[in-house]
């Protein structure tokens, strides 16, 4: 990934992504009470690269037309540019909860040398923790840029799926990667949303006048109480 400087350093991460996804495997197998998450992480690092569907939703966060829009865009972006991106949605986190680590772990698994991942880069969402990874080769994280890569994972990231708008979180963030890539003008992150404060109290003005209208009140049943009857014992009297 870009964390790597070289061929030495590539393998290097490569044999030990090896070894830490036979390890899960062996705990998963030994551990029947094991959680989906762990499970779902073992499946995503022994699932075969996505060469043309350009996904894995293991999460089961996008629905299908998101699914469709992923393939037809990086697809095109990949026609485009030669810059190839695949986008992995998991539920949870948990053998590796950091999601740049299980990002990176990905990215290697599925190209095992700098130069077939190169030009390669993952895009993670997850699910619960509201956050994301971008793991790439060295020309793709270059031609990215710092910037946005950054802006993706604290803005677009967790902001939309803060919202549960997982589908949206990672159409935005591939827009964003691929004008990055095709040269073009950052479309820029989503605006947050602020919640407005719901005000649990009464302002002096609301009092006073919730005030008067109780002491209106009050005084139309004492009238009923009082005066209605002695108007009422009066007439009688005067019938009498």
């Amino acid at each position: 990934s870009g964390k790597s400087d070289g061929e030495g350093a590539w393998g290097g991460a490569r044999h030990a992504n090896k070894l830490a996804a036979a390890g899960l495997a062996a705990f998963v197998a030994s551990a029947p009470v094991c959680s989906v998450a762990m499970a779902s992480e073992f499946d995503v690092l022994q699932a075969p690269v996505p060469e043309t569907s350009y996904l894995v939703d293991d999460g089961g966060l996008l629905n299908k037309t998101s699914r469709k829009a992923v393939r037809d865009k990086l697809s095109d972006l990949e026609a485009k540019t030669g810059y190839h991106l695949n986008v992995v949605t998991m539920r949870k986190l948990q053998f590796t909860p950091d999601p740049f680590e299980f990002s990176d772990k990905v990215l290697e698994q599925w190209y095992p040398t700098v130069q077939e991942g190169d030009t390669k880069g993952v895009l993670l969402i997850v699910g619960s923790g509201k956050q994301g990874a971008i793991s790439g080769g060295p020309a793709f994280l270059k031609a990215v840029g710092n910037g946005v890569l950054d802006s993706i994972i604290s803005e677009n990231i967790p902001i939309l799926s803060g919202e549960e708008k997982f589908n949206e979180a990672t159409l935005s963030s591939i827009k964003r990667i691929s004008a990055s890539l095709q040269g073009k003008e950052d479309p820029g992150p989503p605006v947050r949303r602020e919640k407005r404060r719901q005000r649990t109290y009464k302002t002096k003005g609301e009092t006073s006048t919730k005030r008067g209208n109780y002491t209106v009140i009050v005084g139309s049943l004492l009238f009923i109480a009082f005066v209605v009857p002695m108007l009422q014992f009066f007439a009688y009297t005067k019938e009498k």
